[in-house]
């Protein structure tokens, strides 16, 4: 008895460790396409990947309005993202009954001829029914009014970064 005990305890602790390295795939994948959409201006994967508090808080026209501004508003200033890297996946964990993560990313961006790194995270939630990672910038869960209305009862162990911006000139 004790040794089938010893297997299902190996066995459930192999599944769910294989569990959380394909949830780690999944989130640097998505968080991949993610930073590659901003670069590409590809609107349309940005949202896809927006957590859906803020989707249905805003809706689609609404965000992708306020994108296009943001980029226009980087346009007339002169801002250029040159490379947005996903640097890794931190943790994944299970939090109130979901799969959470922390993923670090490095922007390397021109602001008129100056460079600039900037150091930042996305937090990410997963949609176990849609096989997808939604994503927050982790800083705006921490210090953005409007963010924290949409999570009021946001709560994490993910120790959350804040932003780092580095100029290269």
């Amino acid at each position: 008895m004790k040794n089938y005990l010893f297997i299902l305890l190996f066995v459930s602790g192999s599944i769910f460790s294989q569990n959380l390295d394909t949830l780690k795939k999944f989130a640097l994948r998505d968080a991949q396409a993610t930073s590659q959409a901003s670069i590409d201006r590809n609107l349309s994967t940005i949202i896809k990947h927006t957590h859906p508090k803020i989707y249905k808080a805003y809706g689609e026209k609404k965000l992708m309005d306020t994108m296009d501004e943001i980029f226009r508003t980087m346009d007339a200033q002169k801002i250029k993202i040159l490379s947005s890297k996903v640097d890794e996946v931190v943790d994944v964990r299970k939090e109130n009954k979901e799969y959470r993560c922390l993923v670090k990313n490095t922007i390397e961006m021109d602001f008129d001829g100056r460079s600039v790194t900037l150091k930042s995270s996305l937090f990410g939630f997963y949609d176990k029914k849609k096989s997808k990672w939604y994503f927050v910038e982790s800083n705006k869960l921490l210090d953005d009014p409007e963010t924290k209305k949409l999570f009021p009862r946001f709560k994490t162990d993910i120790e959350i970064p804040l932003d780092e911006h580095i100029a290269d000139n």
